[in-house]
């Protein structure tokens, strides 16, 4: 199962370091000093936008599933064809704006999409938004990471009759697990700085066996680390 964690999880780095490669290959064939020097004006030009757009996807992902947006986006899509045909929408405009941001969003939803569903132990959330459920047995110590980004862990169907070790690193995000109600839960934050841990929901109804709990080792920089119990 080792392995096989393993070579999943080197499949997905291809994947995120050779996408972008071919497409930064693509855009630089013919004249690559002229387009590399255009390319770093129009991210020092409009980077604020992007960090606003990025804002804007996560908070979208965090509130609702990606499989709700198809509809919405199927009729923005049409909406934007009628106001070319009409003429109150630039073909230019679409062509440098809409198309571009569109093919960004369709291209980081795959990349975002291609690292769930798999067995792992170990998740991380850099500046974007994402839910998680752990597999059960979980494989003993599940890591799990958010920097400027949120990640919602499932943690209901890791079993209740084995010890995990959790291991939450948060760095200006937040980190939301969601356990069983009647496991036992140790938590550990003495590595936090600014970082608030809040345990939310009923407590077990009855006494757990500590020997088979669940032990969350947080490490937190001015973050937010919720362990909900349901």
């Amino acid at each position: 199962m080792a392995g096989g964690e393993e070579g999943t999880r080197g499949s997905r780095a291809r994947v995120r370091v050779g996408l972008p490669a071919v497409i930064l290959g693509c855009y630089l064939v013919g004249d690559s000093v002229h387009r590399a020097r255009a390319a770093i004006e129009f991210g020092a030009r409009w980077w604020p936008w992007m960090l606003l757009g990025l804002a804007v996807v996560n908070l979208l992902r965090s509130a609702l599933p990606a499989a709700s947006l198809i509809g919405p986006l199927v009729l923005a899509s049409i909406a934007v064809a009628g106001l070319v045909r009409s003429g109150h929408l630039g073909t230019g405009t679409v062509m440098d704006l809409a198309l571009p941001g569109l093919l960004a969003l369709c291209g980081a939803a795959l990349l975002w999409g291609a690292s769930g569903g798999e067995l792992r132990s170990s998740w991380t959330r850099v500046l974007t938004s994402g839910r998680i459920a752990a597999p059960r047995p979980m494989g003993k110590t599940l890591v799990l990471r958010a920097v400027l980004g949120e990640l919602r862990a499932d943690l209901t169907a890791t079993g209740e009759y084995e010890r995990d070790t959790v291991h939450v690193t948060a760095f200006a995000g937040h980190i939301r697990m969601t356990v069983p109600r009647d496991r036992w839960v140790n938590v550990h934050a003495s590595g936090t700085v600014l970082t608030r841990v809040v345990e939310t929901g009923a407590p077990p109804a009855k006494v757990v066996d500590p020997s088979v709990g669940l032990t969350v080792h947080v490490l937190g920089v001015c973050a937010v680390v919720g362990i909900v119990r349901v």
